[in-house]
């Protein structure tokens, strides 16, 4: 649960985020983050911002900058939890943002 761990990681750090429910393919998830997109404000990258991936066609996965080029994110091709470099996503990252509520 991608977005589950970002919630998780702005708690953490003092930014709660809102549970948007639980979507079970990436077809309802990108469905999910498009109607959500108005509550969320593009920013650069840096640390507490969330990149916004896309996966084959959908944009329907999240990670969570823990610093200006880590990100901390679950997937199941990572069998868990696992902290990468942005740039090794950078040709899937749509943007970063931040929530700035509706």
């Amino acid at each position: 649960d991608c977005y589950g761990l970002v919630m998780e990681m702005g708690r953490r750090n003092g930014t709660p985020l809102p549970d948007f429910g639980f979507a079970d393919n990436q077809a309802m998830i990108a469905a999910m983050m498009g109607v959500t997109m108005p509550q969320w404000g593009e920013t650069k990258q840096r640390a507490g911002a969330i990149a916004l991936i896309r996966i084959g066609r959908f944009a329907s996965h999240v990670g969570y900058l823990v610093s200006d080029d880590l990100m901390i994110h679950t997937w199941d091709k990572s069998g868990g939890v696992t902290l990468q470099r942005v740039d090794e996503w950078k040709q899937r990252i749509v943007g970063f943002y931040e929530y700035v509520g509706s």
